[in-house]
């Protein structure tokens, strides 16, 4: 595990790594599973100059996950289609979920979830649509929205968390990375390193380097082999996603969209338990599994 010194360097490694590992290129996947495009609230990031700038700095495989909404992820999944470049890069859909407890994010996803379940309501339908469940930046407390620890070491304990961001390049202070990592460590949960990324700069600030996947399931038996690299963002990074939020407000304001579907943001804990959303209706979920009677 390594934590570069600056971006430049992380990505410099992040080449050698191809080079030297990447033989044949299917052999090894380069991925990061928590990224922000123009479908959150707080990031203006397209998916033209995410695309590109993936490639560019050697991500293979990439997790789009916007604030509440699955659409995001589809959008840059279609544009790499159009652009014919899927042979160069694997998008996974991906969503960043405000729960009733915090956020909880679900990679290889089909559809969206709605924001204010429970968090172990949220982690079934996840696993339900055939995804995996992973905590983002779990012990960072200058974010509101982060998951409380309560229903986090419930999650735990059940076996319903099946990675855990032990390195979120937005978390200011790396102490609570450590705890991340702590926790992680004690419940025998794989980690990853993730770029939290909402704008150009940040592409591939953080990767991980594991067996190449195709699969929910592929990906969760390559993550105890897994070997994450990631460099730390400087905290003025969280200045960009202020202005994300304030021109995508002055934007609506003008009756400008700036995405195709919606574009949320990330909601205090505090705030999904005062404005509860409605909950889907059964029919909306894929049906559960029932016992041989």
């Amino acid at each position: 595990m390594t934590i570069a010194t600056s971006a430049t360097e992380l990505r410099s490694m992040l080449a050698e790594e191809r080079e030297t590992t990447g033989k044949p290129p299917t052999a090894k996947a380069f991925a990061d599973f928590h990224i922000h495009t123009r479908f959150s609230r707080d990031s203006i990031l397209t998916e033209e100059k995410f695309i590109e700038k993936a490639i560019e700095r050697g991500l293979t495989h990439v997790a789009v996950t916007n604030h509440n909404n699955v659409e995001g992820a589809i959008a840059v999944r279609d544009k790499v289609a159009q652009l014919g470049l899927t042979d160069k890069l694997t998008v996974i859909l991906g969503e960043e979920v405000s729960t009733a407890d915090g956020e909880v994010v679900g990679i290889f996803l089909e559809r969206t979830i709605p924001r204010g379940l429970s968090a172990n309501e949220t982690a079934d339908e996840i696993h339900r649509q055939g995804g995996l469940v992973s905590i983002p930046h779990p012990f960072d407390p200058f974010r509101g929205s982060h998951i409380k620890e309560g229903p986090l070491r419930n999650l735990a304990e059940v076996g319903k968390i099946d990675v855990v961001e032990v390195f979120n390049c937005r978390v200011t202070l790396q102490r609570h990375n450590q705890e991340a990592a702590d926790f992680a460590a004690n419940y025998g949960i794989p980690g990853i390193a993730a770029s939290d990324s909402h704008s150009s700069f940040e592409v591939a600030m953080a990767f991980n380097a594991l067996p190449a996947f195709d699969t929910a399931d592929e990906l969760k038996a390559g993550l105890p082999e897994n070997e994450w690299h990631a460099s730390r963002s400087t905290v003025f990074i969280h200045l960009t996603t202020r202005w994300a939020v304030w021109k995508n407000t002055f934007d609506a304001w003008r009756g400008k969209r700036t995405a195709a579907g919606p574009i949320l943001g990330p909601q205090p804990v505090e705030q999904v338990r005062r404005e509860p959303v409605q909950r889907p209706a059964p029919s909306e979920l894929p049906p559960t599994e029932k016992a041989d009677e």
